[in-house]
């Protein structure tokens, strides 16, 4: 194992953040991110050793002792321990991060989608390190994570028909509701944890009320923050839906998948992008009425004009089949959680059309409107994030509803 560059860590050792700019910012943030890789890379090392000693009886075992000697947390102990195991097993992803060129969320990625198959299906997922690898110097760590699922899933399927669905009734039977209050703020918590398709169902009723909510706050002229608004909106679902009312749940899948099964480019994921048992939603169709989401097509009115202040519910079926996440490139804030957002403001004569709205969370929202920031979207939905100063940050596709190959 090498030693970090001298003169990577000599120029993190004599530079001082707050005299850079912004570029210079980023080649510091570059460096630091080179360092933290060779740490994590000789902390692999470290805990290997560590383990060697457990079994032979001269020593505590790795998560004990991280948590202990390396003041760590157990969860952040626990995911080092994995991050060797993965490594042990894969050692160009130990190379590539000594060297900078992967980061430890990508091994944790793999170690996340490695957790539930048995040992065959890990040595086949073990067998794809070198396309792994590959894909781990080009992608970020939360598309690497996707793909490291749909590997282990297309594995899993193939052992394993009913291995999707199995997953989801287990998720079905561990479904439960914790209540606690904080004493020092009084506030009370309610955690729901539960399978995919019924926290999609909670979400599309909660979905529902909030636009119902916004749309009568935006009328009256009263100002509600996002929050209290989704609050108010599940008091509203859980005491007006009752046992007979039907909530309308959005999944994405494609054509082929949906007729004939899974395959290598398979896409089956609710409107937040999380995956979903083909053979679950399979079933759903043959009971379910279909609602075909056509962008560009006839039959569905997408395009509001001046007609409407705020995107119609049809025109975010259209951009949720598009997208799963907010617009702005470094953000994972689900689609649920973002507001429809007119590229050319509303009070600038903008319109309610599909070509010039997009999802943005709240905090990007407020970047853009009182952070200085500027956001366009050119008509095949090429966004451009351009900063205050002028500088662009970043242009690409916002449509991430992609199927991945297995």
């Amino acid at each position: 194992m090498k030693s970090p560059p001298d003169a990577v860590y000599a120029e993190v050792r004599d530079t001082d953040p707050d005299v850079l700019d912004a570029d210079g910012l980023t080649d510091h943030v570059g460096r630091l991110a080179m360092l933290r890789a060779w740490i994590d890379a000789e902390q692999v090392r470290a805990t290997r050793a560590q383990r060697r000693l457990a079994d032979e009886g001269r020593a505590a075992d790795p998560t004990s002792s991280l948590a202990r000697d390396g003041r760590q947390s157990s969860k952040d102990a626990k995911a080092v321990t994995e991050r060797e195991r993965v490594c042990t097993s894969m050692p160009g992803f130990e190379d590539a991060l000594a060297d900078g060129a992967v980061a430890a969320g990508h091994v944790d990625a793999i170690a996340s989608a490695t957790r539930s198959l048995d040992e065959t299906e890990t040595a086949e997922f073990v067998a794809e390190a070198e396309s792994l690898l590959d894909d781990a110097g080009r992608l970020g760590v939360d598309a690497f994570e996707k793909s490291c699922r749909a590997l282990a899933k297309s594995i899993r399927a193939q052992h394993n028909a009913r291995a999707d669905v199995d997953e989801l009734e287990q998720q079905r039977q561990q479904s439960k509701i914790s209540r606690w209050v904080d004493k020092a703020t009084g506030m009370h918590h309610t955690h729901i944890e539960c399978d995919p398709l019924t926290d999609r169902q909670i979400w599309s009723a909660v979905q529902r009320e909030r636009g119902t909510l916004r749309r009568r706050n935006q009328q009256g002229g009263t100002n509600v923050s996002w929050d209290r608004l989704t609050v108010d909106a599940l008091v509203d679902a859980v005491s007006s839906t009752g046992g007979n009312a039907r909530i309308a749940m959005v999944v994405h899948v494609d054509l082929p998948t949906l007729t004939n099964g899974r395959h290598d480019t398979t896409l089956c994921e609710t409107d937040s992008g999380v995956s979903l048992p083909v053979d679950t939603v399979r079933r759903m169709a043959c009971d379910a009425g279909m609602i075909p989401v056509v962008l560009n097509g006839e039959g569905v009115v997408l395009d509001e004009g001046r007609a409407k202040r705020l995107a119609t519910h049809e025109q975010r079926l259209a951009i949720e089949a598009m997208q799963a996440t907010c617009s702005h490139p470094d953000c994972t804030v689900t689609i649920d959680d973002c507001r429809i957002h007119h590229i050319t403001p509303w009070r600038s004569g903008g319109r309610t059309d599909l070509a010039d709205l997009a999802p943005v969370c709240e905090p990007h929202h407020h970047l853009v409107h009182e952070g200085g920031w500027v956001f366009t979207m050119t008509a095949d939905r090429v966004a451009t994030w351009i900063r205050p100063d002028g500088e662009v940050y970043w242009t690409g596709s916002l449509n991430d509803r992609q199927p991945v190959a297995a």
